[in-house]
């Protein structure tokens, strides 16, 4: 009887143990909050109210992930368009931190939010606005170290700047990219 209550007993502590003390579950284990992971980015990107018309570009940024805090900082560049006989570009670099939190093994979703500064160019003249940005983001692991990122959200010129008739910007635009991250170490 003895041998039974403590049988008994031992397995009770066993389920009672937090799961943690198990040791993680390696598929749905979040990033170690210590370890920063460091990536480059490389995608398309699209904006709408920028410029004068839709316009397709690039970006290129430097990530960084701690746990599920993400922070990238962004460069991005547009098609330039004629508008009135001028040629209107607008170029930014943005700042933003995401919190992500994952979703299995292979997804994380994400909030982000951040500032920056957008050039727009137009003829000889240039003109330099803040902007604050709102967006959410989606990762895919495609294969360890390398992963498919999709933004989609709005940016905030709260100067309405103009370098030119042609240039002049709404105040809300919309953006979005597709890209990759390429771990760096």
């Amino acid at each position: 009887m003895k041998r039974t209550w403590a049988t008994l007993v031992a397995t009770l502590l066993a389920f009672a143990r937090p799961a943690h003390a198990a040791g993680p579950d390696p598929v749905a284990a979040p990033l170690p909050s210590r370890d920063i992971r460091w990536s480059v980015a490389l995608g398309g990107a699209a904006d709408a109210g920028g410029l004068p018309h839709p316009a397709a570009g690039v970006v290129l940024g430097f990530d960084g992930r701690r746990g599920a805090l993400g922070f990238r900082l962004a460069a991005s560049g547009f098609v330039p368009q004629v508008e009135h006989g001028q040629h209107v570009g607008l170029f930014d670099l943005v700042g933003t931190v995401c919190a992500l939190a994952p979703i299995g093994s292979r997804f994380d979703v994400g909030a982000c939010g951040g500032l920056g500064a957008g050039l727009l160019r137009a003829a000889d003249s240039v003109a330099a606005r803040p902007e604050g940005v709102a967006i959410t983001r989606f990762d895919v692991v495609l294969v360890p170290g390398l992963l498919l990122s999709l933004e989609a959200g709005t940016v905030i010129g709260p100067l309405r700047t103009s370098a030119g008739e042609a240039s002049r910007s709404a105040l809300f635009s919309f953006r979005g990219s597709l890209g990759v991250l390429v771990r760096l170490w």
